[in-house]
């Protein structure tokens, strides 16, 4: 890979929800069904979720064409605070990323970081603002 995809990309979004909340949004397949990988009007046909360290997750997209898998393994958990993954997408770029998911209380919620490397921060880095920000809208909703 060229210099520029070594470049971590790193965005940040507060979410008014417990840690605990939104951690387990990145894990429980009913919820990353509603928010991650998710772009209208597209929607997620399929999750396969292995919550244990070094194991598989699958989230398949259909869009009006075609399917579109994220997959990748669990590399490391440490609820509610961080959570560490591999994950490919090769029809949206090529090789394997890292993905770091950093979440800490807040006065008001907790805040989120996400970092990726592996991949040039314009191919991802929309995409991933936009998924916090329904991730956010979706931890807010009244249980």
């Amino acid at each position: 890979m060229n210099a520029k995809a070594q470049q971590p990309m790193q965005v940040s979004r507060s979410i008014d929800a417990s840690p605990e909340t939104v951690f387990d949004a990145w894990l429980e397949p009913a919820m990353m069904r509603r928010w991650m990988f998710h772009s209208p009007p597209n929607e997620i046909s399929k999750v396969d979720n292995d919550r244990v360290v070094g194991g598989a997750f699958s989230i398949v997209e259909r869009t009006k064409d075609d399917e579109i898998d994220h997959f990748g393994r669990y590399v490391e958990f440490q609820r509610p605070n961080k959570l560490v993954f591999s994950l490919r997408v090769p029809k949206h770029y090529p090789g394997e990323t890292m993905v770091t998911v950093g979440i800490e209380p807040a006065v008001y919620g907790c805040d989120v970081t996400l970092t990726q490397t592996g991949v040039p921060a314009e191919v991802t880095e929309r995409a991933w603002r936009n998924m916090l920000e329904s991730l956010a809208m979706l931890c807010a909703e009244p249980a």
